[in-house]
């Protein structure tokens, strides 16, 4: 997108163009200008985008240089800039059409907010804005930052949310899966790009246990119309989701309905991951409503029975056999002595459940006994006889930290490394905890964080090309992650290193 700047003070111009250069966006600057008449000429030549001017310049004045440069530049989008509040001027570059109106000194976030403003409409804006807030958002829900670091009058402290966390059954498992749940986040991604509007924010992220979830949300005082877009996407996710419930597989979302902040943003979150289970008990392969979970979350035959069928299903694919007939024991007392209309209801999700995440051959009909006694008896076959490399604990966390050493600047996971190893995303990431005494994600960060170190004091790369070598393509996001661990710039710690 192309910008020009306009000011016959030198020194206001470096200032704009620094600050413009540091914004993760593709403004080119084609041109600067020092009086009106130099930029009646920039914008007949170069037709820009946007551009950036002073009120008062010599021999044409900001005001009568936009009134000429609208006729030969009709699209371009005007940014004034004044040295002093000065309302006549205000109004009437108001009143040319000016979109944003700036006093000097110019504060950098002052001036993003209003070039993106002026170029709201502009998809490759919209696209940048929703990556940062992306990037934000993972950071928040990982626990690499906290909410008192975002600015009071972000989106993070005052907008609107909605999200939904996203739950595969299926008894696939490693490279089949990962790239059938690469295709289907592939296409998630698309209908984010297709379906994003000014307005509007929706993100795609892992959270600290390893699910995805899908995250929106919008200002109503900015964008009467964000909520309505949010939700137009979540229908199309819910479509998606959908095509990739078949024979083999069944996709769940647990939504957290509105929120606002994101402080109840991510309680909602953490209360769906410790209710994730309850989708056995509700039935697999549908959206289920928060305020509907929070119901089946008080009925305590229905939260033990899904919490025990849960462990099995993870003790299977983990292959700890003598935990899986534990809880198959402990799932046989529970049902015991619950009565027979809380069973009934709840039966045929449980087998459904059953044959999608074990591949277990139970009937459709099977009475409790049938199925407890196939449960049983798939434990003592399938388990056993089950042909694969058994690794302790250690052996697997030797594994996982030796891929994140190789594979560090890459987009990787606990999901991805979970798959790849043949065991579920929560036992490996609660293992990973355990066993380093941190979460995945900020294990992963801090290596990357060492890494970045290295590369400020051994080199003369730029700091975005450090960022991206270590697994960033947003510098913003690098810097904030950076500053947070260490308490610099990257740019002043490499000055303090010299």
């Amino acid at each position: 997108m192309k910008l020009v700047i306009a000011d016959d003070e030198y020194l206001i111009r470096a200032s704009l163009v620094s600050m413009i250069n540091d914004f993760e966006s593709s403004w080119d600057i084609v041109g600067e200008a020092t009086n009106g008449e130099e930029l009646v000429k920039l914008v007949r030549e170069h037709k820009p985008n946007i551009a950036i001017v002073d009120i008062r310049m010599p021999k044409l004045s900001g005001l009568e240089a936009i009134r000429i440069g609208k006729e030969e530049s009709p699209l371009t989008k005007w940014v004034i800039l004044s040295g002093f509040s000065d309302f006549t001027c205000a109004q009437e570059a108001m009143k040319l059409g000016a979109s944003e109106y700036l006093l000097k000194p110019i504060n950098p976030s002052e001036l993003e907010h209003a070039l993106f403003t002026t170029y709201k409409d502009n998809k490759e804006v919209s696209i940048l804005l929703n990556q940062q807030f992306e990037n934000s958002l993972f950071a928040l829900c990982n626990g690499l930052t906290t909410i008192k670091n975002e600015d009071r009058s972000s989106l993070f402290h005052y907008g609107w949310f909605t999200g939904a966390t996203i739950l595969w059954d299926t008894a696939i498992s490693g490279k089949r899966l990962t790239e059938l749940q690469s295709e289907f986040y592939d296409e998630l991604r698309l209908s984010i790009y297709n379906q994003l509007e000014y307005g509007m924010n929706v993100a795609m992220l892992a959270l600290p246990n390893g699910e995805l979830a899908v995250i929106g949300a919008w200002d109503c005082n900015k964008c009467p119309e964000g909520r309505q877009y949010v939700y137009r996407f979540f229908e199309n996710m819910k479509l998606i989701s959908e095509r990739y419930s078949n024979n083999e597989v069944k996709v769940t979302t647990l939504q957290t309905n509105d929120c606002h902040g994101f402080e109840e943003l991510n309680g909602r979150l953490e209360q769906l991951q410790r209710w994730s289970c309850l989708r056995v008990v509700c039935g697999i392969g549908q959206s289920l409503d928060y305020h509907d979970l929070k119901k089946e979350a008080s009925i305590p035959v229905r939260v033990l029975s899904s919490t025990l069928l849960c462990s099995i299903r993870n003790h299977s694919q983990d292959r700890i056999y003598l935990h899986y007939q534990k809880s198959v024991g402990e799932l046989e007392a529970v049902l015991h002595k619950a009565d027979p209309l809380s069973k009934e209801t709840m039966r045929k999700s449980i087998i459904l459940f059953l044959r999608y995440t074990l591949g277990a051959d139970i009937s459709p009909n099977a009475s409790d006994h049938q199925w407890l006694l196939g449960l049983k008896s798939y434990g003592e076959n399938f388990l056993r006889e089950k042909k694969m490399k058994e690794h302790s604990s250690g052996d697997l966390i030797k594994q996982v930290t030796s891929y994140i050493e190789e594979h560090y600047m890459d987009d990787i996971g606990i999901g991805l490394i979970a798959s790849q190893l043949n065991v579920t995303a929560n036992y490996l990431s609660a293992l990973f905890q355990k066993k380093t005494g941190v979460m995945f994600v900020k294990y992963l960060t801090n290596l990357r964080m060492l890494k970045a170190k290295e590369l400020l004091i051994h080199t003369n790369l730029q700091v975005k090309q450090v960022a991206e070598m270590v697994g960033y393509y947003s510098t913003r996001h690098f810097t904030k992650l950076f500053t947070e661990a260490y308490g610099s710039y990257p740019s002043d710690y490499r000055k303090n290193q010299m």
